[in-house]
């Protein structure tokens, strides 16, 4: 019995019809409680801010401190896997290398989760009303500028640093970590294994990301309207929405037409 197709236009439209219907909702729903509440939040939400905006430095510190006990005790760990993985044979190899692999991965999302969230604590005094409105402020987030970027130079030592451990333990890898062609000289030194597994990675990231940055920008435009959140946020999820697809589509046509020009 032949399968029968289904309508994809009919789908889509169902979609949209849904999300359209949900977004009345939501909007609906968000006017009436910020009409009946609107003032009150407001108030809570300057409140919260002032609060927040008088930690910036104690956080920025504690972030600090995490991000260095954190990244000396995975080194630590990668170290120890390494130095046994370089005198295993087949399976133990194997394992190690798959152990080496999860730390690392573990490693740099702490190093990159470590930056994301000084960066944001830090724009949270990063205004010209907050600096200006006192002397101990202007000096308190000075301080906090100095923790930030002592936070910034550990987390990007540390990347070099599990480099250069890698590098140790293949020295055929020639890449310079801090070289601007860093990313192609890295995949250049993997073997076709490696290759794969990065192109597999990078293709699920692109696809995860481009079903993210729809709901994304929606959230910034509704950001927009009822809190006043204001329109960059919404240019920025547009500019890296376009970027992505922009570059995966230039990179579509330019492969295919090396693989043209093969024939």
């Amino acid at each position: 019995m032949k399968a029968r197709k289904s309508n994809s236009y009919t789908k889509i439209l169902f979609i949209m019809l849904i999300a359209g219907i949900a977004g009345g909702i939501l909007g609906t729903g968000m006017y009436l409680f910020l009409g009946h509440y609107g003032q009150g939040i407001e108030g809570n939400a300057a409140r919260l801010m002032e609060v927040l905006q008088a930690a910036i430095l104690p956080v920025l510190g504690v972030i600090t401190v995490l991000s260095v006990i954190a990244g000396e005790t995975v080194l630590r760990k990668l170290r120890s896997i390494m130095a046994r993985l370089a005198e295993a044979e087949d399976e133990e190899a194997d394992r190690l290398d798959y152990e080496e692999e999860k730390y690392a991965a573990l490693s740099t999302n702490m190093n990159i989760l470590s930056q994301i969230v000084c960066l944001m604590v830090l724009s949270l005094g990063y205004s010209s009303n907050y600096i200006g409105s006192s002397d101990s402020a202007r000096g308190s987030f000075l301080l906090a500028c100095l923790v930030f970027l002592v936070c910034m130079v550990y987390d990007s030592f540390w990347q070099i640093r599990y480099l250069k451990m890698v590098q140790k333990l293949y020295p055929d890898r020639n890449f310079d970590p801090a070289s601007k062609s860093f990313r192609r000289q890295w995949l250049e030194s993997c073997d076709e294994a490696e290759r794969e597994i990065i192109y597999r990675s990078a293709y699920k990231a692109y696809t995860v990301l481009s079903g993210l940055l729809p709901f994304l920008i929606l959230t910034a435009m509704l950001g927009n309207l009822f809190f006043n959140t204001g329109i960059f946020a919404v240019i920025l999820v547009a500019v890296i929405w376009l970027t992505l697809s922009l570059s995966y589509s230039r990179s579509s046509v330019t492969l295919k037409g090396e693989k043209a020009l093969m024939k």
